[in-house]
């Protein structure tokens, strides 16, 4: 039916052998809508529902038609009714109308039930927390009318922190602003209550990013974005030895993004990175990061550090490790529109270090880490393939997206002010390989609403289309570009002096990766990876990213990973995933793990079927009790050694890890081998039968339990 005309008719002239199918059901249901029809010997196994309308603003004859392949054919017809029961034609031949009446179907014989699933890996008890983040709307395209995506909506960071001293680890959930501080104290006997106090009660005047303490002290990032105010503070220290705050670090044009501990002098005294996330209102121009000295309870702005850290990028993780094996922590940044960046440890300097890579069949050009740019989103450390050396897994924007369609070529973003009117514009642009230009990724309408100006430049659709981005954005000065030439999330194996690159499998790279959880949740002896997923703040254009659940990943040990399903795992979060921190907070020696989501509920999953293993705490200097950026390794009876393990504050999406360490294993532990943050080397005997132990600097070691 034409709008505005006569209606049409089209007789099909087609000669090819076909047969078709009505259905006579019992009433009310005459037409046997909703039944099931499928044929076989056909070309190719074939199938069809009864359907009642469906159409647009039509519907169809009862009949549905088939493909015959050849005349001689002999086609099986098979009808599943609404009820249950099932007809079954096996001799039909083509050209052929049968019609098949569901009062002489037979019922369906049912196989034998299968027997239960097993048990999952982890249980969801959330309800142990009934903790919902606050998330206060805010409308980042009315200041921006060009982004694609909202920088407001990154919370939260989900954080381990023995805040009361009480040798258990409590729960820390940062908020979005108007929200409290998600604190829950761990009562060691596998349960939680809510903190109250000072530090915790009052409504929060900002976002919130990520939060990392120590037995001494907490921090907590405040960003700046929303408001815009260069004033205030980029982060709220808490003495946990006391009930004061102190506002002692100062605020900064850049917002606050992830932070990070890590003696970097080495001097005994935890520093502090502060990444600078975005400039509010000017994204995505690189934001500027800090670098702060501890200072006997106190941070002292590392201007040389900083000056090294200015204009660094859109950093979104960072995390300190030792990378290069000299026994001092490097800093690993994770960015969007950018790469992964290193800074090598030299003498207590941070040093721009740009380690070779390979085996990147998609980007053949591409020998150094530095130049795979990426919307990397985080970053964490593990020995994944058993060598000792810290290996780098970073979690990227994923190929589910319209992006990937373009990534034969890089992708670009063009930013400043185009139009002289005050407002920083962005925009997004790849390569059509119609055209072979560079081209804006949004539509005409979309980018003059944000760029009124080009009405009269380009007044017509085909003018726009035949456009190539720079000739959009015309030759106003101050124009800035970055490209982006892998949304793949990676593991990045460390040879060296040289990187190994190796796509995570697939279920990572259905929707964007913010949190990564590194642990040995199975107890086999090797690290897995737990990551969250997905992504819903993008502009009206854009669809939504939310093709992850939670991706469980068993490490093999080799660098490999096996995908674990939720059915086995019992991971499953629909929701924006953000932060992720893994803790043994009931002691049982299995690491169990919280998951935090945006404006939803936070999960916490108890791990009950792993293979338990052995806890073990570091009795660390007076500045670094815990023994931060140490890295342990297992020694085995027959001299081999375990896959390596690092301490760290601050990795993955604004989140934190237990500092106490669980080692799985398929062989008995006969001791641990621990490099401390000063360069010392110690080998602690464990006893047998030991199931959480301390170790002290000297090497000496403590039965706890």
């Amino acid at each position: 039916n034409s709008v505005n005309g006569p209606a049409l008719v089209y007789r099909n002239d087609a000669t090819a052998p076909r047969l078709a199918v009505r259905l006579k059901g019992k009433p009310p249901n005459t037409r046997g809508v909703g039944a099931k029809i499928r044929v076989l010997g056909g070309p190719v196994p074939q199938s069809q529902e009864m359907i009642c309308g469906g159409r647009y603003l039509s519907g169809d004859d009862f009949i549905r038609v088939f493909a015959a392949g050849h005349e001689t054919n002999v086609l099986t017809i098979e009808v599943t009714w609404r009820s249950g029961q099932r007809s079954i034609v096996k001799v039909a031949r083509a050209n052929r109308l049968y019609e098949i009446d569901e009062n002489v179907a037979q019922a369906i014989q049912h196989p034998k039930s299968r027997p239960p699933n097993p048990p999952t890996l982890f249980n969801d008890v959330s309800a142990l927390l009934k903790h919902l983040h606050h998330e206060e709307d805010f409308d980042d395209f009315a200041r921006q009318p060009l982004l694609t995506r909202k920088m407001s909506q990154s919370g939260p960071g989900v954080s381990w922190c023995d805040v009361d001293r009480d040798g258990f680890d409590d729960l820390l959930i940062s908020s979005g602003r108007g929200g409290r501080t998600g604190a829950f104290r761990n009562n060691g006997r596998g349960g939680f209550e809510a903190f109250s106090g000072a530090r915790f009660d009052a409504p929060e005047d900002r976002d919130q990013t990520a939060a990392i303490g120590t037995p001494h002290t907490l921090v907590v990032g405040s960003s700046n974005y929303e408001d815009g105010l260069v004033s205030g503070h980029a982060a709220r220290s808490y003495s946990l030895s006391a009930t004061n705050v102190f506002d002692d670090l100062p605020p900064q044009p850049s917002s606050t993004g992830p932070l990070a501990l890590g003696d970097v002098n080495g001097d005994g005294e935890l520093d502090l990175f502060v990444g600078g996330r975005v400039v509010p209102g000017r994204y995505p121009e690189p934001a500027s990061s800090l670098l702060f000295r501890g200072a006997r309870g106190k941070w002292i702005l590392d201007t040389e550090a900083s000056n090294v850290l200015k204009r660094v990028g859109l950093v979104t993780s960072a995390v300190f490790s030792d990378i290069d094996g000299d026994g001092a922590v490097d800093l690993v940044l994770a960015s969007e529109w950018g790469p992964i960046r290193l800074f090598r440890n030299q003498s207590g300097k941070l040093v721009p270090w740009p380690p070779g890579l390979f085996s990147t069949p998609r980007n053949p050009n591409i020998s150094f880490l530095s130049q795979l740019t990426g919307l990397w989103n985080s970053v964490a450390v593990g020995d994944f393939d058993g060598d000792g050396r810290m290996d780098i897994v970073a979690g990227n924007g994923g190929e589910n997206t319209s992006y990937q369609s373009f990534l034969r070529q890089p992708l670009h973003a063009y930013f400043g002010d185009f139009n002289g009117d005050g407002v920083f514009d962005v925009l997004e642009a790849g390569f059509d390989s119609s055209s072979g230009k560079i081209v804006p990724l949004r539509d005409s309408l979309v980018v003059v609403r944000g760029l009124p100006q080009l009405a009269a430049r380009f007044p017509t659709y085909e003018g726009y289309g035949k456009a190539s981005a720079r000739e959009i954005v015309g030759t106003p000065t101050g124009v800035q570009e970055l490209t982006v030439n892998t949304l793949q999330s990676m593991l990045f194996l460390n040879r060296g002096t040289n990187f190994e690159a190796r796509p995570l499998p697939l279920e990572a790279q259905l929707s964007a990766v913010f949190g990564i959880g590194v642990a040995d949740f199975n107890g086999d002896g090797d690290d897995d990876l737990l990551l969250a997923q997905n992504f819903f703040g993008v502009d009206g254009m854009t669809s939504r990213g939310d093709g992850g659940r939670g991706a469980l990943l068993h490490g093999n040990g080799n660098g490999t990973f096996r995908t674990v399903s939720s059915r086995e795992s019992g991971i499953a979060i629909h929701g924006e995933g953000r932060g992720v921190a893994v803790c043994d907070y009931d002691g049982d020696g299995r690491v169990d793990v919280c998951v935090g989501q945006n404006g939803a509920p936070t999960k916490l999953y108890h791990n009950e079927h792993a293979a338990p293993g052995l806890r073990v705490r570091l009795k660390g200097l007076p500045g670094n009790p815990q023994g931060i950026g140490a890295q342990l390794r297992p020694v085995f009876a027959n001299k081999t050694l375990g896959a390596a393990r690092q301490i760290h504050a601050g990795s993955g999406w604004l989140s934190q890890d237990s500092a106490v360490q669980v080692f799985g294993s398929r062989a008995t532990i006969d001791s641990l081998s621990v490099r401390w943050p000063d360069g010392k080397s110690t080998i602690s005997k464990v006893p047998p039968g030991a199931k959480e132990i301390e170790i002290e600097t000297s090497g000496a070691l403590q039965v706890r339990r």
